[in-house]
């Protein structure tokens, strides 16, 4: 009785599995895009002998390797949580990436792409390097009878031949301007940046980018039937280090108020102040770093002081630059 419940019960539940989870065969193929996990459930009775494959059931699924000609790059493939018991215990998974010169379920076709891998738990499978924009098809075969019970299993597909990268993080000064660049994605079907704030070209693979702000930008593409996206940020900050504190006690150490790249700036202007807003050190140029003394040559009480610095440079028309140092002694 239970045994013919469930094979009632199964091919029902069958018939209720979204569209793009049934669409595996080998005339129908489900589609596998990159990064994003993918249910599958092995119910085509379709024979399949080839490497390491000898099923009577395969699941075939599709996938395209990006546009980037210079560095194809190459794929992984993760079986995970699979769910194959037989009556007998768990059934055993084959599965390997092959390109097809026709149907994907005839062997006399197929080109294997990497290692065909077996097991009965989760599986990891490697390719070799991909040709750019090519099709390939990932088969999963097992002897299991799905009027039995089902054989399930998620897939997930990564690796730089098949997705997409933004290229590059960078750490600019405010006005400073860099390129960005899509590596891989299809010129065809376009790219789209995220927010389109300070880019020249918010539309294009390749754009300029002045930000006034950090930020984080994302771009949208395609590769075959997949959206694909990625991001990077733009750090803008000061293109000094300021220091908020140092110790001029003559030991030798920290006895200067050392500032990162300020000797850049040939005509910075650095002013002190104490608490009250008198001027206690000045200085036009800053070849001769700050050494805790004031106006009169002596050395000023342990505290806190503040700071303006304009970097005074044509090309980099940012405002002064404003915060506290403290003097310890």
């Amino acid at each position: 009785m239970q045994a013919h419940r469930i094979g009632i019960l199964i091919p029902m539940f069958l018939a209720l599995l979204p569209a793009n989870m049934a669409a595996q065969s080998c005339n129908n193929p489900l589609t596998l895009c990159p990064e994003d996990p993918t249910s599958v459930f092995i119910t085509d009775a379709a024979f399949l002998d080839f490497e390491c494959i000898d099923a009577t059931h395969v699941a075939v699924l599709k996938f395209r390797s990006n546009h980037n000609f210079e560095n194809p790059g190459n794929a992984r493939i993760r079986i995970t949580q699979v769910n194959c018991e037989g009556a007998a215990g768990p059934d055993t998974l084959s599965a390997v990436v092959v390109s097809a010169a026709g149907d994907p379920c005839d062997a006399a076709v197929l080109t294997a792409m990497g290692p065909c891998i077996s097991g009965v738990d989760d599986l990891i499978w490697e390719s070799s390097t991909l040709t750019h924009d090519s099709e390939y098809f990932l088969l999963i075969g097992t002897e299991h009878d799905p009027s039995d019970t089902l054989c399930a299993m998620y897939v997930e597909l990564e690796g730089s031949g098949v997705t997409m990268d933004a290229c590059c993080n960078y750490n600019v000064i405010p006005g400073d301007s860099q390129t960005l660049e899509v590596v891989g994605g299809d010129p065809v079907y376009g790219y789209t940046w995220t927010p389109d704030f300070y880019l020249s070209d918010p539309d294009q693979g390749t754009t300029t980018v002045t930000p006034a702000e950090t930020i984080t930008y994302q771009v949208d593409g395609v590769i075959g039937d997949c959206q694909v996206s990625s991001s990077v940020t733009v750090t803008v900050g000061s293109p000094i280090g300021v220091p908020n504190s140092f110790t001029p006690n003559d030991d030798g150490i920290n006895d200067f108020w050392g500032i990162d790249g300020i000797s850049a700036f040939p005509g910075v202007k650095v002013e002190v102040f104490n608490r009250w807003g008198q001027l206690v050190h000045r200085s036009l140029g800053y070849a001769q770093p700050w050494d805790g003394k004031g106006r009169s040559g002596k050395p000023l009480t342990p505290g806190t002081y503040y700071y303006v610095i304009e970097l005074n440079d044509e090309t980099l028309p940012i405002p002064p630059e404003t915060g506290h140092v403290a003097i310890i002694r």
